[in-house]
C-alpha cells in the first residue's frame, strides 16, 4: 500500500526559493554521487573494512561517521542519499512541509534552521550509534517537527494506492506528524535495523522545541491555532470546567440552572445561534490558515446574522485591514466601527479613526461621520504625512476648525 502526503491547504505568501534550492541541491548531489554510493554499498556488503572503503571511494569521506566524526560531515551527510526512493521520500516531505515553514521563518532563517536540524539529528545519531549515516531525513524531520508546532491544524491531503483502490483523504498535520513520531519510537524500541530512527527523533525534537520556543518568546508572530495557543486554550478550558464543577457561575446563573443544564434541561440553541457558532469557527480556521479571502467572506455572513459580532482584537484588525485593501469599503467600515466600539483602550486608536475617516470621506460619501473621526484622530497623529492627509480630507469633506 502506498500512502504519501501531496499537499496542504496552507496558503503561501512568498515563493519558497530556498526550499526549491535545497531540493535541487539534493537531487543534483544524488545524480553526481549515486555511482560512488552504489560502490560503497557493494563494498560494505562484501564486508570490506571502512579503512579500505575510505581509500577507494572518495564520497565515503562525506558520510557522517559516529566513531570518528569530522565537522564537515555534519553538513555533507545531509545531502547524500542511498537510493532513488530514499531521495524521493525525503524531497516529497520537504516540498509538502518546507514551503510553508520558509514562508514563516524567512529565507535566511529557514536555511539556517534546515542545516541546524540536520546537525542536531546527526548528533543524536552519533551519540547513540556507531553506523555511518547519510540522508536528509534528519533535516526533514526537523522541518516537520517545527511544522507541528506552527501549523498543527493545517489539513494535509494524502494520496493512497491499495491494489485497485486509488484516491485521497485528508488529515490534520498534527495527526499525521504525531503518527510519524510514534512510529519512529516504536521501530526504535523493537530494534528495527537499517534506518537511523534516533536521528529522525532528534530532528523531530529539535524542530518541535525550536518552533515552540520561537512562539513562546514571540520571535515569530502568534497565530490563533499554533500548538502553543491550542495548549493554552485547553488549559483554560480545563480550569473553567473545574471551576464550574465547584459551583462557579461565570454568567450569574443560579446553581439550580447549572444543575438543570447538566441534566439536559438547558433550552436548546436556536438555528441562528448554531449558524453563528459555526461561522465563527470557520473564520478562526480560515485565519489560522491565512486564508483571508474565506475569512472575510464568512465574516460578511456573520454580520448579516448579527451586526454586533466581534472577533478577537488581532483577528478583527487583520480582517478589517484586508477588507479595506480589497476595496470592500462598506464591510471594512462596519468591521472598523465594531473594533473602535469594543476595544476602546486600543493604543493606536487614531490610526483606525484616520482609516475610517478616509473610507467615509472618499469612498462611502458619509461626510459627517468622516469629519467626526478625522477631527478626533488629528490631535493624536504624530506622523506629519498622516496629519497632512487628515487635514486635506477634512478640507475636502467639510468645514473644520483644525
Amino acid at each position: 500500500m502506498i500512502v504519501i502526503p501531496i499537499r496542504t491547504d496552507r496558503r503561501q505568501h512568498h515563493i519558497p526559493w530556498v526550499n526549491y534550492f535545497l531540493i535541487g541541491v539534493n537531487v543534483a548531489v544524488y545524480l553526481a554521487t549515486r555511482e560512488q554510493i552504489l560502490q560503497v554499498d557493494a563494498l560494505s556488503y562484501q564486508q570490506v573494512s571502512p579503512e579500505m572503503i575510505f581509500k577507494n571511494v572518495e564520497i565515503y569521506k562525506y558520510y557522517l561517521h559516529p566513531e570518528f566524526p569530522q565537522l564537515h560531515q555534519f553538513i555533507s551527510y545531509q545531502f547524500l542519499h542511498g537510493g532513488l526512493m530514499h531521495l524521493l521520500g525525503n524531497m516529497l516531505f520537504l516540498y509538502v512541509f518546507g514551503n510553508a515553514l520558509e514562508d514563516r521563518l524567512g529565507k535566511v532563517g529557514y536555511l539556517a534552521f534546515y542545516l541546524a536540524g540536520g546537525v542536531m539529528a546527526g548528533l543524536a545519531h552519533a551519540l547513540t550509534d556507531s553506523v555511518p549515516v547519510l540522508g536528509a531525513s534528519g533535516s526533514v524531520c526537523a522541518v516537520t517537527g517545527a511544522y507541528l508546532a506552527l501549523f498543527p491544524k493545517v489539513v494535509v491531503t494524502i494520496f493512497y494506492w491499495f491494489y485497485w483502490y486509488i484516491g485521497t483523504f485528508e488529515v490534520s498535520s498534527m495527526l499525521l506528524i504525531g503518527f510519524q513520531i510514534v512510529q519512529n519510537i516504536l521501530f526504535e524500541l523493537i530494534g528495527d535495523k537499517g534506518v537511523a530512527y534516533l536521528a529522525h527523533l532528534g530532528g523531530y525534537g529539535f524542530g518541535l522545541m525550536l518552533g515552540m520556543s520561537l512562539l513562546w518568546i514571540r520571535l515569530l508572530p502568534r497565530e490563533p491555532y499554533d500548538l502553543l495557543a491550542m495548549i493554552k486554550q485547553r488549559r483554560r478550558r480545563s480550569r473553567f470546567l473545574a471551576m464550574a464543577a465547584d459551583g462557579y457561575l461565570p454568567w450569574g446563573r443560579s446553581k439550580a440552572a447549572v444543575d438543570l443544564a447538566k441534566a439536559g434541561s438547558e433550552p436548546p440553541l436556536s438555528a441562528n445561534d448554531l449558524r453563528i457558532s459555526e461561522l465563527r469557527k470557520q473564520i478562526g480556521d480560515a485565519l489560522g490558515r491565512h486564508d483571508l479571502d474565506r475569512a472575510a467572506w464568512r465574516y460578511g455572513e456573520l454580520l448579516d446574522l448579527d451586526p454586533n459580532q466581534m472577533l478577537s482584537q488581532t483577528q478583527q484588525m487583520d480582517l478589517s485591514n484586508y477588507l479595506m485593501a480589497q476595496g470592500q469599503y462598506e464591510l471594512a467600515a462596519r468591521a472598523y466601527e465594531l473594533f473602535l466600539a469594543t476595544y476602546k483602550g486600543y493604543p493606536h486608536r487614531e490610526q483606525i479613526q484616520l482609516i475610517l475617516g478616509l473610507i467615509y470621506g472618499r469612498y462611502l460619501k458619509r461626510y459627517e461621520r468622516g469629519a467626526e473621526l478625522l477631527s478626533a484622530a488629528l490631535p493624536r497623529l504624530d506622523d506629519p504625512n498622516q496629519q497632512a492627509m487628515a487635514r486635506n480630507l477634512l478640507k475636502d469633506i467639510g468645514p473644520s476648525d483644525q
